[in-house]
């Protein structure tokens, strides 16, 4: 039984892999070098807002939309964290 779950749960994860993998490939297409180095950086911060942004990214790429530059990317970026308040560090 355990070797049942065991299995089951690496052909979630090795699907998981597949459909990031996929993800990432797409994205790759639909952004400017600069823009996507940005958004896996986001990725690694903050997974819940990588998440809304690929799929906005994405919807928008499927109308038909340019590539997306960096400077587009980090104004989508800034209006899905809303209020948030940006973190600043000074260092005197």
């Amino acid at each position: 039984m355990e070797e049942e779950a065991a299995e089951g749960e690496e052909e979630r994860l090795l699907e998981a892999r597949r459909m990031e993998s996929q993800l990432k490939a797409a994205l790759r297409l639909c952004l400017a070098p600069k823009a996507y180095e940005r958004l896996m950086n986001v990725r690694l911060a903050k997974p819940e807002l990588y998440a809304a942004a690929a799929r906005q990214i994405l919807a928008y790429a499927k109308k038909g939309g340019k590539a997306l530059g960096d400077s587009e990317v980090l104004a989508l970026l800034k209006m899905m964290r809303g209020g948030e308040r940006e973190t600043k560090i000074v260092f005197k």
